[in-house]
Parts: structure tokens; sequence; C-alpha cells
């Protein structure tokens, strides 16, 4: 028996840093997929085996959580007491994990409803929402868990952590994302941010308050598929991630050429900045390419999806 389960990468509209102080955000998933099959064992062993990251073994009784798959480890030791046998893990990615299109998120979904599948029980996706949150933040300490609900669900998902609700909508509206050719790790940028508002707090209250004002006109709209409004309130939080210090001269300048172009309806950092990606809400022709100073930036072809986590047994 076998049991292969693949989730989506994805893609943070609005929302950023705001989610952790328990504001709603804006993420869509991504036609980029991590798919993770999971093979039964008769002992107590575990191999995992990643096109990305080579081979790792282990033993269910003496489970760690180890780079570089600390996700699914986390994942099946979230499980462990109700595992009774080891498995082989094969994990296949479309995207890179230097690119930020929501790995983490998606290898520990994928593992997870594969671990749910072999043990034959039923969990709500709402509920896998709230483990793969955990798992998250077993791992690194914090997560809002938006792009586990993009993982989850599919599609355009307004999420809200406190109380955990999340709100698929069935629609996909283009997208154009540009990869700065490299990534400061989310907990990182995270830290940074705290730091530099340390004494300012009250500052940061207002900041995070105005961008989950973003995050709730831009779900409203989302609902209504104003999308030119909506490139709006993304054009107005990218103010705002500025002023929070995560954009870079080189970020502002992709976002200023992609709002150039005709058919970009706005464009922010996607994710916790430092690096990482740009998304401009509309379509550009395949010939567009970024002509600024930097060699490393790359446009990154993906589209919005509807197909959620996925699994099936053979």
């Amino acid at each position: 028996m076998q049991l292969k389960a693949s989730a989506p990468g994805s893609l943070m509209l609005l929302g950023e840093y705001a989610v952790l102080s328990g504001k709603p955000a804006l993420v869509c998933a991504v036609d980029k997929r991590i798919t993770v099959t999971l093979t039964p064992r008769v002992d107590k062993q575990i191999e995992i085996h990643s096109d990305l990251h080579g081979h790792f073994s282990t033993d269910l009784v003496a489970l760690t959580i180890e780079k570089p798959f600390q996700f699914v480890l986390a994942a099946l030791k979230y499980y462990q007491a109700k595992l009774k046998q080891g498995c082989d893990i094969s994990i296949v990615s479309e995207f890179s994990d230097k690119v930020g299109l929501g790995s983490s998120a998606a290898v520990t979904v994928a593992t997870l409803a594969a671990i749910i599948s072999w043990i034959n029980i039923r969990v709500a996706p709402l509920e896998l929402v709230h483990q793969g949150r955990q798992v998250i933040r077993s791992v690194q300490g914090v997560g809002s868990g938006a792009d586990i609900a993009a993982a989850v669900y599919g599609g355009l998902v307004g999420y809200h952590t406190q109380p955990l609700l999340a709100e698929k909508f069935p629609v996909i509206c283009p997208l154009t994302v540009m990869y700065t050719g490299f990534k400061t790790p989310t907990v990182d940028a995270i830290k940074r941010v705290q730091t530099y508002f340390s004494t300012y707090s009250q500052l940061f209250r207002h900041l995070n308050n105005s961008i989950g004002q973003c995050a709730i006109e831009g779900i409203q709209l989302a609902r209504k598929e104003e999308w030119n409004k909506l490139g709006e309130i993304m054009t107005i939080q990218q103010g705002l991630m500025e002023s929070l210090g995560v954009s870079t001269v080189l970020l502002q300048d992709i976002i200023s050429d992609l709002r150039k172009q005709q058919g970009i309806l706005g464009a922010k950092i996607s994710g916790s900045g430092l690096g990482d990606c740009v998304v401009g809400l509309g379509a550009l022709p395949e010939s567009y390419t970024y002509h600024g100073s930097s060699h490393g930036v790359q446009r990154i072809p993906v589209a919005m999806t509807l197909q959620g986590v996925h699994c099936e047994k053979n």
C-alpha cells in the first residue's frame, strides 16, 4: 500500500505580520505542488528520501526534529502515539524551498494528509489547518497558519487566526511573481521587525492594525471579485510593509517596474520581505523581463489554483 498526498504552494496577498497578531490575511494557492508518498514498513524504521535534500534515516521510537526534514519529522511526531510501525517517505517538489512559495506549509500539509490516510481517520479541513499550524509552530516557534490554509483549501482564502476560520473563494485571478534571487528566513525577518520596533510598540500596533484593515477590505473585495480595487489595496499595504522596514531598494525597484506595466493592478512583497518574492495582481506577456541592475531576479511562472491538498491510496 502507498499513500500519495500533494499540496500546493502559496502566496500571501494581504496581511503579513499583522496576521501574527490575530489580524486576518488573504492568501492564495499556486499551481506548484509538493508530493509526499508514504509506504508503510513492517519495522519501526523511518526512511525519508527527497529530490531536494537527499536521504535521512531515523527510528519511530527515537523520533526527533532535525533539519532539513524538520517539518516532515514534526508531522510524524504529531501523530507518533498513533503510529505502530515505521514508513518510507518520498518527497518530490515542483519548486525550490529557497523560493518563497510556502514550501514548509505544503510539505507539512501533504505529510499530515498522508499520515491521516495511513491511520485511516477523518480530519475536517479546518482541523487539518489547526494541526498544520501546530506542526509549523513546533518547529519554528511562530507561524500564522495562513499558508497552511491555502495548502489545505486551494484557491483564494480569507484566513482568520482568532477564532480559527478559513473562507475559500472558488475563483482565480492572474498573478505575476518575481523572485529577487535570495530569501531571508521568515523567523529572522520577524525577529528583525520586532527588534526594530521594540521601543516603538504603539507605532507597531498602529501599523499592524492598518495592515489588518487592508486584509479585511481585501477579503471583501475578493468575495465580490473586484480585482481592480484589490490591486489598489495591495499597493496600499506595500507602503505599510516599507514602514515595517522589510522592503529593500531591489524589492521597491521590482514593484515599481511591475506597476508601470499595463495589466498589473497592484504589486507588493509577498511574505516576510527582505528579499523573497514580489507578487503582482494581473497578467503580463511571457516576454516581460525585469531590466534592473540585479541579475538574480527571475520571473516564476505560477498561477492560482483551486486544487488544495489531495490524497489517494494505491
